[in-house]
């Protein structure tokens, strides 16, 4: 579903961002291998790319009421009332897009709130405990007294950018795909939001003040089964789940040297060989890329159990909408012309919940 700040800038042309959301879930399907949301299957990709960069065109002449044909393409990209719509009409593209998105890719332990531009975020954290119930005689008045205080967590965001080097002109004129350079910056945006959200809980985890009862040296399935019964036990029996990536789910696997076997006539059989842990679902975390020398973000020596039904670990923010500027043209010696994106968010653990770490050998 769109914003409404799309929809009121779409102004009755909202085809345009749900064909942008249609588009780039299908290449998050078919090339990520991410289940993003349902999509037109009648058109390939390939195809899809060249029909979106003729609809992001024609809507860069709605908004800047100037069409192609007014001018050669080269006075045309330098119209500034151009360059302004190639602007916003990329920043409503990214808005049609991340929110949803974002929340797909890390709403298993975060809690994120869209509010206006210059606002913050605030969430009420409850308290998570129960009352004392006390033995009592007949002819005693009361107990001790309780009272519990709910606490305000005002997250502010912070502005996060991408500049990118581009020809205006030759986007603009089909020789660079609109299409895919919009896709790569709510990927990227994507990516990062995701990082810092997960740095956010790594963050808590390295605190010296996180409880020693929630951690583990190593596997143990014993002081794993322990480890899950406390955290559902102290988040109000909110079941949990054990995450963690591919690399640290594989330690999981049962040990054929202790006589565990499958025997099987099935032909063709597709099995999941780590579905559950004791009535206790495993949810697999994707990797992220760091970009330097072929790093991981993930800790792949990390087993996570988390209760998904209680209050998320991790709160986010997403302050107003994304906003875009393009250098004029001819200000660079080269010619180039640099776009700048800006996305304001931010991640903090502010939980009232429970959660429990392996760290593997």
């Amino acid at each position: 579903m769109l914003l409404p700040s799309v929809i009121k800038f779409a102004n009755g042309h909202e085809d345009v961002y749900e064909g942008f959301r249609d588009y780039y879930f299908h290449f998050m399907s078919e090339v990520e291998g991410k289940k993003y949301g349902d999509f037109d299957r009648e058109y390939t990709l390939a195809e899809k790319d060249k029909k979106m960069h003729e609809a992001l065109l024609s809507e860069i002449e709605r908004v800047s009421g100037s069409k192609r044909g007014d001018s050669s393409i080269e006075m045309w990209a330098m119209n500034p009332q151009v360059r302004f719509a190639f602007d916003v009409v990329i920043a409503n593209m990214i808005d049609a897009i991340l929110p949803e998105t974002i929340v797909k890719s890390i709403g298993l332990y975060t809690e994120v709130k869209n509010v206006g531009y210059g606002e913050n975020a605030h969430f009420t954290i409850e308290p998570n405990s129960i009352y004392t119930v006390s033995e009592s005689a007949e002819a005693k008045r009361r107990s001790f007294n309780k009272k519990e205080y709910a606490i305000d967590a005002t997250i502010g965001a912070v502005n996060h950018q991408i500049t990118v080097s581009v020809e205006l002109y030759k986007v603009l004129s089909g020789v660079e795909s609109l299409a895919r350079f919009v896709r790569k910056a709510v990927i990227s945006m994507e990516t990062q939001m995701s990082v810092d959200a997960y740095r956010a809980l790594q963050t808590v985890i390295a605190d010296g003040n996180f409880p020693a009862q929630l951690k583990i040296a190593g596997y143990d399935v014993d002081k794993l089964i322990g480890l899950c019964q406390t955290v559902q036990a102290y988040n109000e029996g909110a079941k949990p789940v054990i995450v963690g990536t591919k690399r640290a789910i594989y330690q999981m696997l049962p040990d054929a040297s202790k006589g565990y076997r499958l025997i099987t006539d099935a032909e063709n059989p597709k099995i999941n060989i780590v579905r559950g842990f004791f009535d206790w679902d495993i949810v697999e975390l994707d990797q992220v890329a760091t970009g330097k020398n072929y790093g991981l973000v993930l800790d792949d020596k990390k087993l996570y159990v988390l209760s998904t039904g209680a209050d998320k670990l991790i709160k986010g923010v997403i302050e107003g909408g994304a906003t875009s500027y393009t250098d004029r043209p001819l200000d660079n010696a080269d010619l180039s012309q640099r776009t700048t994106l800006n996305k304001r968010y931010a991640f903090e653990c502010v939980s009232n919940a429970v959660m429990g770490v392996v760290t593997l050998n």
